[in-house]
């Protein structure tokens, strides 16, 4: 595709993104942040996940490497972050899942 079609928004299929996570385990996949009317994204860092979820370090690579956390995102040559919505969706899961299990 090029530049100028890029620019004017003329972009083919734009549903899904590659980096997506956990599709076929039902997860949602992440928005296209080119499309109108999509929320800026916000990035996380790795203390912030550690402060939001809970978990280790340790145990969020290792469940990011089982497909069972959402995938970081290389910001630079050095530098990883998160996508607040993809952490906040796979928190409301587990709360989903916890509640139904309780209830169920």
């Amino acid at each position: 595709m090029s530049d100028t079609a890029r620019h004017r928004g003329t972009l083919g299929n734009t549903a899904a993104s590659p980096r997506s996570f956990g599709t076929s385990a039902g997860l949602p996949v992440r928005p296209d942040p080119r499309l109108p009317g999509n929320r800026p994204i916000r990035m996380l860092r790795l203390p912030q996940v550690i402060d939001a979820t809970g978990l280790g370090k340790t145990k969020i690579y290792e469940l990011q490497g089982q497909g069972d956390f959402p995938m970081r995102v290389k910001i630079t040559a050095h530098s990883v972050a998160w996508v607040e919505e993809e952490v906040q969706t796979w928190l409301a899961d587990r709360v989903q899942a916890n509640t139904t299990l309780m209830t169920g």
